[in-house]
């Protein structure tokens, strides 16, 4: 809102004539403006089913793409064994002895780990070896502290049973 009035005091010749000029500039006016960007802004509405479908397909599709990439992966190396017999062979052959060679070094390096706790101090041998039975149960069949044939205490893998009629059993471990 605006609002300007000059007034302007005094009878002389020169107030009549400012008050004849000036007296238009004297005015009230009121200006209103609204400004708003809602005509620019989209309007919110529920997605059509249509539309969830075109938006969760390619989703969807990628999923499955990757699902997929396994049995891909499969069939490319059944083609190449169907083509090349013989590399397939060596193939299945290396990992084959690579798993049994991976195997065996495990239970002789749990062995070894075992046998080195137990030695550690003389108090706590059992204890420690009984620990490392429950925490590893496969060990039991390592640890055994008797010929399973005989039964003689402590006999090392090497040694040949004493009680065994041909002379050909060996000993299990004891450890």
């Amino acid at each position: 809102s605006h609002h300007l009035s000059v007034q302007v005091l005094g009878r002389s010749l020169m107030a009549g004539l400012l008050r004849s000029s000036i007296g238009a500039l004297n005015t009230s006016s009121r200006v209103q403006l609204d400004t708003s960007n809602v005509a620019c802004l989209p309007q919110p509405r529920r997605l059509r089913l249509q539309e969830y479908a075109d938006s969760c397909l390619p989703l969807l599709l990628l999923m499955l793409l990757c699902l997929a990439q396994v049995y891909a992966y499969r069939l490319r190396r059944a083609i190449a064994a169907f083509y090349f017999p013989k590399r397939e062979k060596r193939r299945v052959l290396y990992l084959y002895n690579k798993l049994l060679r991976q195997r065996q070094s495990f239970v002789q390096r749990q062995r070894k780990l075992v046998a080195q706790r137990a030695r550690q101090h003389p108090g706590l041998g059992p204890s420690v070896l009984e620990w490392c039975c429950q925490r590893w149960p496969r060990l039991h069949r390592w640890l055994r502290r008797s010929c399973t044939v005989c039964g003689t205490p402590r006999t090392p893998q090497d040694r040949v049973c004493p009680t065994a009629s041909c002379g050909a059993l060996y000993c299990r471990p004891c450890w």
